[in-house]
């Protein structure tokens, strides 16, 4: 029986926690190889990565094949690949990177080392470092090398800008990020603040007040997610320190438009889960030598990404049915997998001195040795 290799690419991205769609996969003659991409871009770091493998058909035994980096990579310089930039709806080429008026950037090739598994371990990838424009639309060209005249496959997509926020004293964060200056981010503000700058700090020093983590959504963009960082500073017996942080996790929130502008409110939490996440993630730590913590400043890392995207990990999400046939999703023309936009936004704030306090005290936290905002431990807990 004929089996279907599927690239790594493909079976990962199912769990990764982050235009056309072709809801089915046209069987395909043995032999004949069609291409996988998996390749999210983000505007907002450094070099963009682009994850491009074979799928094909094969009569022989799919499990070993799988393991074979010659089966599910393509040769050294077999493909080139390029992104152009374009203005949506139009085919005028616009220039790709900032600082360049060139209007097609040449991925360069490198191979990874993925860990042990089914699938072979070596992985060629495709990436850049030019700094990508926040606007627009960026396509995809693979041609085979031996003739450049031919487009093999392609893909299209919109770009995710930055999500903003509001300067509202209402919200957990008072920054906007296209002007960075006008709210000083962590460590711009008074080290002993006056009651007038406290819209300023974070205070979740009320256990039992539900809290809201809300910014405006950007066009284009579909699916957000937040982490909550908190970082603090741990003091050792023996000297010196060591800058620690804890991860709260938010499940994932839709917008319901992709015009942007729409104020997002629906990552909540309570507070007393705050300390009591807090506690347990310390604790999974065991640092051993710990004369005192320092509570240091909180990090909204917030990420939006296009609906392409969204759709994608939808469909290849876990199956909570016992349906054996699952809907497929792609946007690459002549290939399988996903080209898609995301971008990621941080906030940092620093704490309000009764949120400080309250670190230091709450039962939940209390044995964790926290300095109260004087920089004292305290001896006994507090409600």
């Amino acid at each position: 029986m004929k089996k279907i290799i599927l690239s790594l690419s493909l079976i990962l991205v199912a769990v990764v926690t982050f235009t056309s769609c072709k809801n089915d996969l046209n069987v395909f003659a043995p032999g004949k190889e069609l291409v996988s991409v998996y390749g999210i871009i983000n505007t907002n770091e450094p070099v963009q990565n682009i994850r491009i493998n074979k799928v094909f058909l094969t009569t022989g035994d799919a499990n070993a094949a799988a393991t074979d980096n010659n089966v599910i990579n393509y040769d050294a310089g077999e493909l080139t690949v390029t992104l152009e930039r374009y203005n949506t709806g139009s085919t005028v080429k616009l220039p790709t990177s900032h600082g360049s008026l060139k209007t097609e950037i040449v991925l360069t090739e490198t191979v990874i080392t993925t860990p042990s598994g089914a699938f072979g371990n070596q992985q060629r990838m495709y990436q850049t470092t030019d700094k990508l424009y926040h606007t627009g639309e960026y396509k995809l060209i693979i041609r085979k090398t031996a003739d450049l005249n031919t487009v093999i496959a392609y893909a299209q997509t919109l770009v995710v800008d930055s999500v903003s926020t509001s300067s509202s004293a209402s919200m957990p964060f008072y920054y906007i990020p296209s002007n960075p200056t006008s709210n000083p981010m962590h460590g711009g503000f008074p080290i002993f603040p006056a009651s007038t700058d406290k819209p300023k700090y974070v205070n979740y020093s009320v256990p039992t007040v539900d809290q809201t983590v809300k910014f405006k959504t950007v066009p284009n963009a579909k699916t957000y997610g937040l982490i909550m960082r908190f970082h603090y500073v741990d003091s050792l017996l023996s000297g010196g320190t060591i800058d620690q942080s804890v991860d709260y996790n938010f499940n994932a929130q839709q917008s319901t438009t992709l015009a942007g502008g729409e104020l997002l409110q629906t990552f909540k939490f309570n507070t007393n889960d705050f300390y009591t996440n807090t506690a347990a993630e310390i604790a999974k730590k065991a640092t051993a030598n710990i004369k005192n913590r320092k509570a240091d400043y909180i990090e909204y890392i917030v990420s939006a990404g296009t609906e392409s995207l969204y759709t994608f990990l939808q469909v290849n999400s876990p199956s909570t049915t016992i349906a054996q046939d699952k809907p497929s999703f792609s946007n690459i023309t002549n290939g399988v997998g996903i080209f898609a936009s995301r971008s990621t936004s941080i906030v940092t704030k620093d704490l309000w001195s009764d949120f400080v306090d309250k670190l230091a005290c709450y039962p939940s936290t209390f044995p964790y040795l926290f300095c109260d905002f004087t920089g004292k431990t305290r001896s006994v807990t507090c409600p």
